[in-house]
């Protein structure tokens, strides 16, 4: 076998090494590349409400305010708590309370826009966070939400009657907030 095969062969061997090698850190990215995305999304929901949690729901909150503010275009926020939450943990239990929670997670959730999100604040409070949309827009949405737990409460038959109360503002470009005065602005509204 002359100098010029053997090379050739040791080349054509370290080409197969390495693709192989490339493939399986190929893979390995691949499978961490996956990992990361569900840690995100794990890490960016409430377990309890599958919404957004807070650290999630208010940083997406300020890039939303802003586009308001550099689009000149409507943003709402909805602010909504459950009343007599504790009321109800006390007498049914707080695994009831959770179910509620969850349930009114999914009514929000699946009663907003495409565009439109929400994020547990605290306990039983919930931010809705409406893009584009003024304050009349907003309402509507939330009578929707509103029907919606009214159908659970008659269907459902529970022992409890589940209720919200709600309160909204709407920004615009000339309306600058900091995310500080949310909590602020959810005492006084609610």
């Amino acid at each position: 076998m002359g100098k010029n095969t053997r090379k050739i062969k040791i080349t054509k061997t370290r080409i197969l090494v390495n693709r192989k090698i490339l493939q399986r850190k190929n893979k390995e990215i691949m499978n961490l590349k996956n990992e990361i995305s569900k840690l995100k999304k794990y890490y960016s929901k409430d377990n309890l409400t599958n919404t957004f949690n807070k650290s999630n729901g208010i940083r997406r909150l300020q890039l939303e305010l802003n586009r308001t503010i550099t689009k000149n275009a409507p943003t709402t926020i909805a602010f909504i708590d459950v009343d007599n939450m504790k009321a109800i943990n006390d007498n049914f239990g707080h695994c009831s309370g959770d179910k509620l929670l969850f349930s009114l997670g999914s009514v929000i959730t699946s009663s907003i826009r495409k565009d439109d999100f929400v994020f547990r604040f605290g306990g039983d409070e919930f931010v809705i966070v409406f893009p584009n949309a003024d304050k009349e827009q907003a309402t509507k949405i939330i009578r929707r939400i509103q029907e919606s737990i009214s159908e659970i409460n008659q269907k459902e038959k529970l022992p409890f009657y589940i209720s919200i109360s709600y309160g909204i503002s709407e920004y615009n470009g000339n309306t600058k907030i900091k995310i500080n005065e949310l909590n602020i602005l959810n005492q006084n509204d609610l």
